[in-house]
């Protein structure tokens, strides 16, 4: 359901949110690295990221990405949503565009609640969680 870019992102966002701070900025290449992710795709997602204001970058020496106390009550549906474009779990899982609760496809009402289920899980979990986690 999610896309590359999408994983990616949280795989970024948690290694951010476990290893850096506005004094200990991380730089894409080490980050790429480190997830093995290309560097040019993390670069991207980065940066709209750090557009989106879903995390935070500086430049020049002592520069990189990192993720401020305020970024840390984002949610993750939040980065998702932001790298998909759109909010995949409000869409059909067999890409019908004119699936709906009146018009549902085949599998819409047998998967309904748990699309809204992961929804909203991920919709709960704030970065700050993250930090509990590991």
């Amino acid at each position: 359901m999610l896309s590359n870019a999408s994983k990616y992102a949280v795989k970024a966002i948690n290694h951010l949110v476990l290893n850096s701070s506005e004094e200990n900025k991380l730089l894409v290449k080490d980050i790429a690295e480190l997830l093995d992710i290309p560097k040019p795709f993390l670069s991207k997602i980065l940066q709209q990221l750090s557009g989106g204001n879903y995390i935070s970058s500086a430049k020049g020496p002592g520069g990189g990405f990192y993720v401020t106390a305020e970024q840390l009550e984002g949610s993750i549906l939040d980065i998702i949503v932001e790298i998909e474009g759109k909010d995949r779990f409000k869409q059909c899982a067999l890409n019908f565009d004119d699936c709906n609760e009146s018009k549902p496809c085949a599998i819409h009402h047998l998967i309904a609640t748990m699309k809204d289920g992961l929804r909203k899980a991920y919709k709960d979990i704030r970065l700050k969680d993250l930090k509990s986690e590991n």
